[in-house]
């Protein structure tokens, strides 16, 4: 534990959840080294502690005796306290206290203390919550072994005699035949090797937040208790929470969330839940997860997060068919921007206000709130949503209006590629075409290298969208080409490429789609960076799962696999790993869902 850190109290309360109860347990007296008298415990550091010397050195201790039963019970449930609940400090109890203390990497002092107990409580729930998500997940994991052994395109990712909870194997073992656990296991020990802290904890969190997705219940404690960083753990929570949701496993996404000691984090995971649910068409479910974040808005202290998760709330309840309930989200939240008198925040609260009205279709409302708000950067995302929503309608006029007043020539490149897109969608292939015209023009005059790829990115993908139909049009397929060879960054252009020739392939092109892939794997092959390939990768292979391709979305997970090996970095090798697990979890899932 870094000292200094203001945030210790909460690293304290977070990390305690990393115990392993199989394998951190304070020993007992067999296993403990005994030298003249004094006890020693190894630490996860590796280093060892002399607990007789530094109780001789510590004044004792008068507990309340509810204090030391809470703290008897914590440790008990996290396997450092083998005695009875009495309430009495004892030389057990203090005993195990230490043991506790070393393995969170805490100062060690064996006090009893009111900290100590939440610590170990919530450390309790953050097991209890993993334990339950690996029981879950344990339910289907034959189901998912079966589905992949079925298919002679995935039979060989999987050792068809491994067991979920078996012991980890050896590096080349694993890269032969990977599987979530022994991938995330690898991660694990690449992360040992990153120097630096912050980064060795965003690569942990990652992670964590992989291995909660698979299920893997106690690979996730000894994860939590390496991350030295609380807000990191937070955010896995949240992160783990909308994963849950994504995966339908939606009493485990609430149940995630619940246990996050950070009122404005627990109520982001729940607006991330619930908007998860309204675009699933749960809409029972979304609105129960809004009214439970619902009173921790009520009891934030800064108001600008307030406005923030109120307009989300309302959008996606919004979305579920309840415009009652999302009228009463809009009104508190401008309830609350009222409130507001430092100029900058109110500004920044105004635009979550008009960004809300646009998402949920009110264009009008939204561009008059943003009359009230400075102009900047800032309101380009709200003129988006507005002209979409306009084009959406059927306003295309009022649409390219609010277009052509974006000052930006790279936001105004890709709001124009938006209405071409849905200009074809309505039959207006001429206007959709002048649309796509203004686009293509508004990019080649864009000046900073990366924005002018990402507009030519969303031109090309317009235009590849505008082609696909009962007739292709090979002119502007051929334009789309064109377009998608103009963008320099190499992984975008790969991943643009990819999506095309997928597209043109769900469209019934399949030559079309061939040339198109062509290109998109030699895109592929031009990306020097093999991390950034598997990143890639991965999104295209998560992409086809989501469109029941089974095969296919297998079939780049190989290749996704094939990078992974190649990486030495440890940096890049922990995420890539972690990556290609969440990845093979995802596609194991839609595996089963498919052939169920």
């Amino acid at each position: 534990m870094r000292p200094g850190n203001l945030l210790r109290p909460i690293a304290a309360l977070l990390i305690a959840a990393a115990v392993n109860p199989a394998g951190a347990a304070v020993r007992d007296s067999a296993n403990h080294d005994q030298t003249e008298g004094l006890t020693l415990f190894d630490t996860a550091a590796g280093e060892r502690i002399d607990v007789e010397q530094d109780r001789q050195s510590a004044p004792p201790v008068n507990a309340p005796e509810e204090l030391v039963k809470r703290i008897q019970k914590g440790l008990a449930d996290q396997g450092f306290y083998l005695g009875p609940i009495t309430g009495r400090m004892d030389r057990k109890t203090e005993d195990a206290i230490r043991a506790y203390q070393a393995s969170a990497e805490l100062p060690v002092d064996g006090r009893p203390t009111a900290q100590l107990a939440m610590d170990l409580e919530t450390g309790g729930k953050v097991g209890q919550l993993l334990n339950r998500l690996e029981e879950v997940r344990g339910a289907s994991v034959k189901a998912a072994r079966d589905a992949l052994l079925a298919h002679p395109e995935t039979r060989h990712l999987l050792n068809e005699s491994a067991q979920p909870d078996a012991q980890p194997r050896d590096n080349a073992a694993c890269m032969a035949e990977p599987e979530p656990r022994c991938l995330l296991l690898e991660a694990a020990a690449s992360a040992r090797d990153i120097d630096k802290p912050e980064l060795r904890d965003w690569a942990l969190g990652e992670i964590l937040v992989s291995q909660a997705k698979a299920g893997l219940a106690k690979d996730a404690l000894a994860t939590t208790r390496r991350i030295h960083d609380p807000r990191l753990v937070m955010v896995a929570l949240r992160d783990i929470a909308k994963a849950q949701a994504v995966g339908n496993r939606n009493d485990e996404a609430q149940a995630a969330a619940a246990i996050i000691p950070d009122a404005q984090l627990r109520a982001e995971a729940y607006a991330a839940i619930a908007e998860v649910q309204a675009s699933r068409g749960k809409a029972e479910l979304a609105v129960a997860t809004a009214e439970l974040a619902r009173p921790l808005l009520d009891a934030l202290p800064k108001m600008l997060p307030r406005v923030e998760l109120h307009t989300r709330l309302a959008t996606a309840l919004h979305q579920t068919g309840r415009p009652h309930l999302a009228a009463a989200h809009m009104s508190k939240a401008r309830r609350l921007v009222d409130a507001i008198t430092v100029h900058k925040e109110k500004d920044a609260a105004q635009r979550h206000i008009a960004t809300a009205y646009a998402a949920q279709g009110d264009s009008a409302k939204a561009l008059d709130v943003l009359k009230n708000v400075q102009n900047g950067s800032d309101d380009v995302p709200i003129l988006i949503a507005a002209a979409t929503g306009q084009a959406r309608s059927g306003a295309i006029d009022q649409a390219l209006i609010t277009a052509e007043g974006i000052e930006a020539v790279r936001y105004r490149a890709l709001v124009l590629a938006r209405i071409a897109t849905l200009q074809a969608e309505a039959g207006n292939l001429a206007q959709a075409r002048e649309s796509l015209d203004k686009a293509r023009e508004a990019a080649g005059n864009i000046r900073f290298p990366f924005a002018k790829a990402y507009a030519f990115s969303r031109v090309a993908l317009a235009a590849n969208e505008m082609s696909i139909g009962p007739t292709p049009d090979n002119a502007l397929l051929k334009r789309a080409i064109d377009y998608a060879h103009l963008i320099s960054d190499p992984r975008l252009k790969a991943q643009v490429l990819w999506t095309m020739a997928d597209a043109r392939a769900r469209g019934g092109d399949a030559q079309g789609a061939a040339d198109i892939q062509d290109a998109a794997n030699s895109a592929t092959r031009d990306i020097l960076s093999p991390f950034s390939r598997v990143w890639m990768l991965c999104d295209i292979a998560e992409e086809r799962a989501g469109q029941a391709e089974t095969a296919g979305s297998w079939q780049v997970f190989k290749q996704a696999m094939d990078e992974a090996k190649t990486i030495k970095n440890p940096w890049g090798r922990s995420r890539a790993l972690a990556r290609v697990a969440s990845t093979m979890t995802v596609l194991a899932d839609r595996t089963v869902q498919t052939r169920n």
